[in-house]
């Protein structure tokens, strides 16, 4: 009853952000307690919470911080990334078991904090080396989002006193510590608490830490940063920016781009999207993911086997948030069709959909090493996983939007929105207006750039859709007006490029697909140019509910659903 109420004020506005943010966001998502995803990523999102949320091995995520030091210089980040991924996946389902432990690890975690507000896992001596910032801007992501989303006043009064630590000890102040002196990675490592620090002023409205995230934007540029934003200006270059750790760097920059948003410093935004840009189009696998041993590599140069330990899971999701955050800011649906690649293909791909466990790397073609355990993957993808809910639905100005096409109902502040449909098994959707708030609004449904024939209609009305846009339903709406979305899963050819250019790969509609070794001879066929699709039964003991079979006799599934795989497939 007590946190029903804190939803209510939350819903109210009693929890509302003191600092209003000067760039308004374009796209707001549904309220994740109003939704109900079903189909594919309805199953996922279960998988996640009780296959992997709801077993977290709670005494090793709290021992480091209980007894210092911990196993690993990096173990403190695991409380914090359950937290956020929890607060979220509570949101959406309410589910009574991860409330209970969420409150549990919150309660723990925020007992362990330092009088002088210190919230880590090293001994004293040891203290704002390698990971211990780190470490606190996920303590900060944590306790945040779980004070946003119970209302717990604790939460917060935690994250401010680790905010006021930070402050007083890094700075160019005598006294004070050099922020880019205290990381790995040119200082990206540590830097990366921009995020939670703009959320912490948007929350309080404290300027020491609005001063402290621009303190971390100078201090890129001294002699020992990253020279992060001017790198990325001048070469436009991920590659060519610091040490091209793509985990860290990303992090950093989606701090950039919630700086950017809190103030409507024009001068922030044009290196975030210079970065974003050069990533899709240079160092991007077509699965979604980015980064081989986790760093960014040279153009076009995408090696996917085990060896070369493809998409670190951390990167993976990171690139998803950056991504999101984009969207929302902007409504442009680029950034719409690489979210939709990235789930479908590499977050779902490195998720276990039996029991939850989670990938480290995920290769294209190799075999698949999910585990449970911790680590800051298995760490990192629940909370991508916890995103979808976010990104699903919602509404621009003027009316709602579909943004990922899945089974399930939504409100949003124009009507509330049911959907049937099999996709991405299908492109046939049935949408159902329900409710609506006002006569007259403009719905917004996503025609993904990969289908060849996008066709929306409404009683008489015919609309044809042009790929990767929106297509806008202009008029009157009533309950019960269906809207009958007709969608090619289109086949597309994809070429290997400079690290596969013998081989070719195959995606339908927004899913890629892989040769299964237990579902094929040993030997891969050549496609030899034939590369038409026939949908097939599973074969006995396979779980996956797609399966293909292309004319030379290969089966394929999609890569999200693979175990031992091979996406790039010989062309002859």
């Amino acid at each position: 009853m007590q946190y029903r109420f804190a939803l209510l004020l939350i819903a109210a506005g009693a929890f509302a952000a003191p600092v209003k943010d000067r760039v308004a966001d374009r796209f707001i998502p549904a309220a994740a307690e109003t939704q109900r995803i079903e189909g594919l990523l309805g199953e996922r999102l279960r998988v996640n919470l009780e296959g992997r949320l709801l077993h977290v091995d709670e005494p090793r995520l709290l021992r480091g911080f209980e007894n210092p030091p911990g196993e690993q210089a990096w173990i403190g980040e695991h409380a914090g990334k359950y937290l956020d991924a929890a607060a979220n996946t509570w949101r959406y389902t309410h589910d009574a078991r991860l409330k209970t432990q969420m409150d549990r690890i919150a309660q723990a975690l925020m007992k362990t904090q330092r009088p002088d507000g210190y919230l880590g896992t090293y001994v004293d001596a040891k203290r704002w080396t390698e990971w211990d910032v780190w470490v606190h801007k996920y303590d900060l992501l944590g306790l945040l989002n779980y004070h946003q989303t119970t209302g717990d006043p604790q939460a917060l009064a935690t994250a401010r006193r680790v905010g006021d630590l930070l402050v007083r000890t890094f700075g160019t102040a005598p006294g004070q510590r050099d922020l880019m002196a205290s990381s790995t990675h040119v200082g990206m490592a540590a830097s990366s608490v921009l995020e939670p620090m703009v959320t912490l002023y948007r929350l309080t409205g404290e300027q020491r830490y609005l001063d402290f995230c621009w303190y971390i934007v100078h201090a890129w540029e001294q002699p020992n940063g990253p020279k992060l934003l001017t790198s990325l200006r001048t070469t436009g270059s991920v590659f060519k920016t610091a040490n091209a750790k793509a985990y860290e760097m990303m992090s950093d920059l989606v701090g950039v781009a919630e700086l950017y948003k809190l103030t409507g410093d024009e001068t922030l935004l044009p290196p975030v999207l210079a970065a974003w840009h050069d990533i899709r189009d240079k160092r991007l696998y077509i699965t979604g993911t980015t980064s081989s041993k986790e760093h960014f590599l040279d153009d076009h140069i995408l090696p996917g086997d085990d060896k070369d330990n493809v998409g670190e899971g951390c990167a993976t999701v990171t690139w998803l948030q950056l991504t999101w955050r984009l969207f929302r800011l902007t409504g442009e649906p680029e950034y719409a069709d690489e979210m939709e690649r990235t789930v479908y293909n590499q977050l779902l791909g490195a998720q276990d959909p039996h029991n939850g466990n989670i990938c480290y790397f995920t290769p294209l073609n190799g075999t698949k090493k999910a585990t449970p355990g911790i680590n800051c993957c298995v760490s990192s993808e629940p909370r991508g996983i916890s995103l979808i809910p976010g990104i699903t639905w919602g509404a621009f100005e003027k009316g709602p939007a579909i943004v990922f096409y899945t089974a399930g109902s939504a409100e949003t502040p124009f009507a509330k929105l049911l959907s049937e449909t099999t996709y991405p098994g299908e492109g046939a959707i049935k949408l159902t207006i329900r409710d609506p708030k006002q006569k007259h609004f403009a719905l917004r449904l996503r025609v993904p750039k990969w289908t060849g024939s996008f066709r929306a209609t409404v009683g008489k009305q015919r609309l044809t859709g042009t790929p990767g846009t929106f297509l806008t339903i202009d008029r009157n709406w009533k309950s019960g007006d269906t809207i009958a979305i007709e969608m090619e899963m289109s086949v597309h050819v994809l070429p290997g490029g400079k690290s596969y250019p013998d081989s070719l790969a195959i995606q339908r509609g927004p899913q890629v697909l892989a040769a299964e070794a237990s579902l094929n001879p040993e030997s891969t066929p050549a496609l030899n140019g034939k590369v038409a699709l026939k949908p097939i039964a599973a074969p006995s003991g396979w779980s996956g509910r797609q399966v293909y079979k292309l004319e030379n006799g290969v089966t394929l599934v999609p890569f999200a659903d693979a175990l031992q795989l091979r996406v790039w497939l010989p062309k002859k």
